[in-house]
């Protein structure tokens, strides 16, 4: 992927939502990223974190706090804006190289990164560790706790219990009710 190959120290990302459907397929991307050693910084809106339990798992690095334009900064020396009105009448990305359009991007970005809140500070749930976070995909995509053991290789008993915690670290009343929280229709 040419732009996870372009990255080499930073990469500044702010948005006005957040899909878990998306940020979920990004989410080894951001992990190879990391072990790269790439500096990682988030900025979403309160509703949009609060609207997804996993944020502060795909997004560590999160602050809360209003977007003024959605963009992504790589290193510095690229930025990708939003663009105008598609025909499909959503948004179109404009990736650029311009030094003075990167400068501007960067200064947006650092300023809205310096005047939002850590997510610890929001109250957000704290990110789920690997494994967990794991099963609560696979819940998302609908599989049995039979199904999570075989693809995990673990026992049943295991993922239950794991599932039981995921629903408790949810606060959800069943499982039914995790689900629909992890894919924010709850």
């Amino acid at each position: 992927m040419w732009f996870e190959d372009r990255t080499r120290q930073s990469i500044w990302n702010m948005q006005r939502s957040f899909q878990v459907s998306l940020n979920r397929q990004v989410f080894e991307l951001d992990e190879r990223a990391r072990d790269k050693g790439v500096e990682e910084r988030s900025v979403l809106p309160r509703h949009a974190a609060l609207g997804s339990p996993l944020a502060t798992t795909i997004e560590p690095s999160l602050r809360l706090g209003p977007v003024p334009i959605p963009m992504l900064v790589s290193d510095v020396s690229y930025a990708i804006l939003q663009g105008p009105l598609g025909p499909h009448g959503l948004n179109t990305p404009y990736g650029t190289e311009d030094p003075d359009l990167v400068g501007l991007a960067a200064a947006a970005f650092l300023e809205t990164w310096e005047a939002a809140i850590p997510w610890q500070e929001a109250g957000l749930r704290p990110p789920l560790e690997a494994r967990r976070f794991r099963i609560a995909v696979m819940l998302m995509d609908g599989h049995t706790d039979r199904g999570i053991a075989a693809e995990l290789g673990t026992s049943l008993r295991t993922v239950s219990s794991e599932v039981r915690a995921i629903v408790d670290w949810l606060g959800a009343r069943n499982r039914g009710h995790a689900v629909a929280m992890l894919v924010g229709a709850a």
